[in-house]
């Protein structure tokens, strides 16, 4: 492909390390990728695709004529230039342009980037020459090992391309190929040779050729001629699981003028005709108002609290998903969402049950095929097959198959924003979910049922531009890398830290986050000490069980007098070694043996010749009274006042203080002890 002197420019800027990862502006922040060199303002996203190598955490992004690969830390290993260049729609993919067809300079839009770990090879396909894919290598993706000139992706800036690997045929799990759905652009005379579904062969002697074909037959799908000008397919997201792979799409409902709504498409792996097609709505609906548009989604597992919820286990996949209600303000046929968005969540064991119920109904005669913008809708054919289960792949009947029963959802959160992407994983028995807005930032909420959640922050990440559909993790998943239009930031999934109290810790509700008791400290469960012997060691935001001293009796005291104090405590955990009570004050800090009760502790108060000094003018001083186990940090703490009533000279400020002082007529001061005062006043009756 050619490059111009510009480009090779920007080459040489990229490969001299000049567009190295930049420290983030916020704390949460660790790192942040961006090209200087990209275009202008005007000339919309630069930054298209992103991938992870799963084996070395490095990082892949497809972009508008560029490709990166950067560290893990988003540090520039290698940029290479992909486009513009020469080319018209017009043109065939060989390339073979009849001679009145006149070429443009035309950027070459990132439309797909896949990891292919068989090969440790990268798939990178562009807008440019009808949506050709060049492989390249993993460990440095300057070195182009193939360039195929076969039709794959769309051809233009805007339409949707969805790819990934999964397993397929001719024998899998074994062979793999790769799954891509394309929306139809109409640009140029060609784009009907692609087709909207294909699974496409990943060996080298057939390289994105279609992987098996017959004469009527093969793993394609196309919309048919009549309705691919005026039914658009929008491929939002595909994935696989257990033996099928989908695509969650949106489109009309019907094939004339109608409003849009979500869909998953299905075929089985092991499908060499395609004969297992199948797509049923999917909807995401809150007190009769209907999310219709899905916007991005992501295949992961549960937390063990959601999957029991589900009725799955915590090894079972779910989608999690993000919808839009429609713009209204775009008419009623529009896929343009608004900014009323919600976060859904289904699990596959369910969408695999509404596949099966809608291939059941259909095989058994009831309702149409459907799907007229394939083929025409007949009736369905009652084949009298009482087996089909799950993983029934289909027949040469009642294909393809256009299942009306919707798998439903109610969700599990609502925003009033637009969110463009969505990423979960779970810690502990926890689900996280981290979502990416239209405006550039990141939310976080946990997941705690099938219909219900909590928001518990929101990041801003690179305002007013729209955060990508491809939310990443690092390999240890302590990080999520979030793109934007022009940026790449790694972000991280907490920041206990900066929670200096319990209270603070459990109130900011972060699944990540609990109270370690032991270090007195806000913490990842897994930094904190001896975690797993007492629930109390490490406390989390569901349990709200702070350790607390609630009482203190005396709750007061004169300095110059000790006692015994009894401390009731909420949630104290039994603790190795031997408790003491801390008092600190005006540089000191004091230690007294503590004992356990069935209500907290007890401990008596230091040697009053070791007090400090109250203060010259004042009465008291507060102290911190903490509860430790010897030589460990303080679990727990309260204040504590000692006072002196001799510091008051006058019977009104002894009598009107805050503290327990009584004034001694005969004697002329101020106690504390009323006995002794009594007893004065006993001794004075006798003399006289």
């Amino acid at each position: 492909m050619g490059c111009l002197p510009l480009a090779f420019l920007l080459l040489c800027l990229a490969t001299t390390g000049h567009l190295a990862a930049k420290k983030g502006p916020t704390k949460h922040i660790v790192a942040r990728f961006s090209d200087p060199g990209s275009q202008s303002e005007e000339e919309g996203p630069q930054f298209n695709s992103l991938v992870l190598d799963k084996n070395t955490g490095r990082v892949y992004i497809g972009a508008v004529n560029k490709l990166y690969q950067l560290s893990p830390n988003l540090e520039q290993m290698i940029g290479t230039v992909t486009g513009p260049s020469l080319d018209s729609p017009h043109c065939s993919v060989l390339p073979d342009c009849p001679p009145q067809v006149e070429k443009k300079l035309s950027n070459n839009v990132n439309k797909a980037l896949v990891i292919d770990y068989s090969d440790s090879r990268l798939i990178s396909c562009g807008s440019l020459f009808q949506g050709v894919c060049t492989v390249r290598s993993l460990r440095n993706i300057s070195n182009i090992e193939a360039t195929i000139k076969e039709p794959v992706v769309a051809n233009n800036a805007t339409a949707s391309t969805v790819a990934f690997i999964a397993p397929g045929p001719p024998n899998p799990p074994i062979t793999q190929v790769m799954y891509v759905g394309v929306t139809f652009t109409g640009n140029g005379p060609y784009r009907s040779e692609v087709p909207a579904v294909s699974s496409r062969s990943l060996d080298s002697a057939s390289l994105f050729q279609i992987a098996q074909t017959a004469v009527t037959t093969g793993t394609r799908m196309f919309v048919n001629s009549l309705a691919r000008e005026r039914y658009p397919i929008n491929y939002i997201h595909g994935f696989d699981s257990e033996g099928f792979s989908y695509f969650l799409t949106t489109q009309m409902r019907q094939t004339s003028p109608s409003p849009y709504h979500s869909k998953l498409v299905r075929v089985c792996h092991d499908d060499s005709d395609y004969y297992s097609y199948t797509e049923i709505p999917i909807e995401c609906v809150s007190q009769g108002l209907s999310y219709s548009l899905v916007q991005a989604a992501y295949v992961g597992k549960p937390g063990s609290d959601l999957a029991a919820e589900l009725g799955v286990t915590a090894q079972d996949d779910v989608l999690f998903a993000v919808f839009s209600t429609p713009d209204e303000s775009e008419g009623d046929i529009t896929s343009k969402p608004s900014k009323q968005s919600a976060l859904c969540v289904y699990s596959l064991k369910s969408i695999r049950r509404k596949f099966m119920s809608n291939i059941q109904r259909c095989f058994t005669g009831e309702g149409a095929r459907g799907l007229d913008f394939i083929s025409p809708s007949l009736r369905c054919i009652n084949t009298k097959l009482t087996q089909i289960g799950e993983q029934f792949c289909g027949l040469d009947v009642n294909t393809p198959l256009g299942g009306e029963l919707p798998i439903t959802a109610a969700p599990v959160l609502t925003f009033p924003a637009l969110l463009t992407s969505v990423t979960a994983t779970s810690t502990g028995d926890f689900t996280v979910a981290f979502l990416g807005t239209g405006d550039g930032s990141l939310r976080k909420a946990v997941v705690e049922s099938a219909s219900s959640g909590i928001e518990y922050a929101n990041i801003p990440i690179a305002e007013g531009t729209s955060v990508r559909s491809n939310l990443l993790f690092d390999l240890k998943r302590d990080h999520v890398y979030v793109m934007t239009d022009k940026a790449l930031s790694k972000v991280r999934v907490q920041d206990c830290e900066q929670y200096t109290d319990c209270n603070q810790c459990l109130g900011a509700q972060d699944p990540y986050c609990g109270w370690c008791s032991l270090e007195n400290k806000c913490s990842l469960r897994g930094d904190c000490r001896d975690a797993a012997l007492d629930p109390l060691y490490w406390i989390s935001y569901k349990s709200g069980r702070c350790t607390t001293i609630t009482s203190v009796n005396p709750h007061e005291l004169q300095r110059t007098t000790a006692r015994t104090l009894q401390l009731v405590i909420d949630n104290l955990p039994n603790l190795p070694g031997n408790y003491v009570c801390a008092f600190s004050a005006i540089g000191k800090v004091l230690q007294t043996n503590a004992t356990r009760t069935s209500t907290g502790v007890s401990c008596t108060t230091p040697r009053n010749d070791l007090l400090p000094i109250i203060p010259s003018g004042e009465s008291h001083f507060t102290s911190k009274l903490s509860v430790r186990v010897e030589k460990g940090p303080d679990f727990v703490a309260t204040n504590f006042t000692f006072f002196d009533c001799n510091t008051y000279s006058s019977c009104t400020t002894c009598v009107s203080s805050l503290f327990p002082c009584d004034w001694c007529v005969d004697g002329h001061r101020c106690t504390h002890d009323t006995a002794e005062n009594r007893s004065e006043e006993h001794t004075s009756e006798l003399q006289s």
